[in-house]
């Protein structure tokens, strides 16, 4: 586990409670209890990460990191109940599940052209949809929202455009892995 003890975990989780619940309330339109839900699973997200090394070079700190997982939960939550969500870089993303027509041709151009195109988004869709995090947003904010590296960047807290860029790619392989086998099974 490294550097981060229980111990020292139970001290920032208790030291960041008021920071998130404060910081969910004033951005995202959500109950309290839904704060509440979010906050605790940010934190069981943090410890297992903390358990399987994730944090050990990481460069943001460990409050950022935080945040960002609360902010993530609470998109997905508002994603899941279609409510739209506004950005902290004030991009309104859609609630609709349906990708940019001018980048679908990027998700899609790595496979059989035989599939009918209406089949291959649906696909598409449910495996963006069950990716973890932070797959799921990534994908979704650039090839359904249409956001740049730069507002992917400062909505989810990462240091630079490279690091999304990055981040996306590695993201791009566990899709392609999973509608290549998805495909396979369905045709």
């Amino acid at each position: 586990m490294g550097k981060y003890s229980n111990t020292t975990l139970d001290a920032f989780v208790k030291s960041q409670r008021d920071r998130a619940i404060t910081y969910l309330q004033n951005n995202f339109t959500i109950s309290m209890d839904d704060c509440e839900d979010i906050f605790q699973d940010s934190f069981i997200i943090l410890y297992q990460n903390v358990q399987e090394g994730k944090l050990d070079n990481l460069t943001s700190s460990v409050s950022t990191y935080f945040m960002a997982i609360c902010r993530n939960k609470a998109m997905e939550l508002l994603r899941i109940k279609g409510k739209y969500i506004h950005s902290p870089v004030d991009v309104e993303i859609q609630k609709s599940t349906t990708f940019l027509e001018s980048k679908i041709s990027n998700v899609l151009s790595f496979d059989n052209d035989d599939v009918p195109t209406e089949k291959k988004e649906a696909l598409v869709r449910e495996i963006v949809k069950d990716l973890p995090s932070p797959c799921n947003e990534l994908l979704w904010g650039y090839y359904r929202d249409g956001l740049s590296m730069k507002d992917l960047a400062e909505l989810y807290g990462y240091s630079n455009e490279n690091t999304v860029k990055v981040t996306k790619y590695r993201c791009c392989d566990k899709f392609k892995k999973r509608f290549t086998e998805m495909l396979h099974k369905i045709f």
